[in-house]
């Protein structure tokens, strides 16, 4: 309805300045003042000749073209129209299919913020204690998430080769651009993970003569003291920014997750060629290279709210590669290619 509206209000601005400079600058001929014979006696005067629409005339919605994109915004669909001789306006959908980055992180156990190597002494108890087996690393799948409404004019700057054309517009769609979570697999490891935390702060908060480990079954003075060298468990994605160890533990429902925000809209400004390949001029291919504005650097906030991309620095492994690689998007690339063919 939108799209209608902006249509018609151009439409008859163009229509305006047309005629109001035709009028203007063009003198009349003699042929305008001379009236048509008519041909026979009795029958009405023939027209001189069919007049073409002023929409053909002035290139103004005179023709509606469906085109195919793929590219960095994903796959997309999209309906084009003139609105001046110089000018397209677009208007589509692009979307970026649902595909898998893995994840690995590494389980880790810490005392006063340093590392240690417990992790099979507390596995091993896990597993009398639970009946489940902790894993090393905790796997995590990483999936985009963009899905656009994209409204674009197209300029054309050279009225003799309307092949290139400068682009200007904007792309509006969810703030999400990417979540990740656990493998299903992983469950058990982060169950047990949040088991042995919460026993361990209970037991180093009221004591071992206080507190059972289970039932009426209380821990001795050694053992209570070899169970306080095993600290925490956590997984070490990276440190803050002062330098100490940040530990990520699971949320109360034995997951880990990550989301990764962006401004829902999107300025774009960019530039592309396109060429018709048939005879009839209606099958054109073409590409097109840009940039969306998205409000710098995506936010990667995990489900206890640390900014991955703000607060952590030394991100290990393949995730840290994918941060930096985000931190690096101050703007999102675009580079598409496209078939359009003209329905009208």
């Amino acid at each position: 309805m939108r799209l209608r509206l902006l249509s018609s209000l151009l439409a008859a601005t163009a229509f305006f300045l047309n005629s109001h400079a035709q009028t203007d600058s063009i003198p009349p001929s003699p042929a305008d003042s001379v009236a048509p014979q008519s041909s026979a006696v009795g029958q009405a005067p023939r027209p001189m000749a069919e007049s073409t629409s002023w929409f053909k005339r002035n290139n103004v919605l005179d023709h509606v073209s469906v085109a195919f994109t793929v590219g960095t915004p994903g796959l997309g669909f999209e309906l084009q129209a003139p609105v001046t001789k110089w000018a397209n306006v677009r208007a589509g959908l692009d979307g970026i299919p649902r595909f898998h980055f893995p994840m690995t992180f590494p389980v880790a156990t810490y005392a006063e913020g340093k590392v240690n190597d417990n992790f099979d002494k507390i596995k091993e108890m896990m597993l009398k204690m639970t009946g489940e087996e902790m894993h090393e690393e905790v796997k995590m799948t990483a999936k985009p998430k963009m899905l656009n409404f994209k409204f674009l004019v197209d300029i054309f700057p050279f009225q003799q080769n309307r092949h290139w054309h400068v682009t200007a517009g904007f792309y509006l769609g969810g703030s999400t651009v990417g979540t990740a979570i656990n493998d299903m697999d992983e469950t058990s490891t982060l169950v047990a993970m949040n088991i042995y935390n919460r026993f361990y702060t209970r037991l180093k908060k009221y004591g071992y003569e206080h507190e059972p480990i289970f039932g009426d079954v209380y821990l001795d003075k050694e053992q209570y003291e070899e169970l306080m060298s095993y600290g925490l468990m956590g997984i070490h994605i990276g440190d803050n920014k002062d330098g100490t160890p940040y530990y990520m533990t699971p949320a109360s429902n034995g997951t880990v997750s990550a989301k990764a925000f962006a401004n829902a809209f999107k300025p774009y400004l960019g530039l592309g060629y396109s060429g018709a390949v048939d005879k009839a001029r209606r099958l054109n291919i073409g590409f097109e290279a840009g940039v969306l504005f998205w409000g710098g650097a995506p936010d990667i906030i995990l489900h206890d709210g640390v900014n991955m991309t703000k607060d952590l620095i030394n991100i290990r492994g393949k995730v840290g590669d994918y941060v930096d690689f985000m931190k690096a998007l101050k703007v999102y690339p675009c580079i598409s290619f496209k078939i359009s063919y003209d329905l009208l």
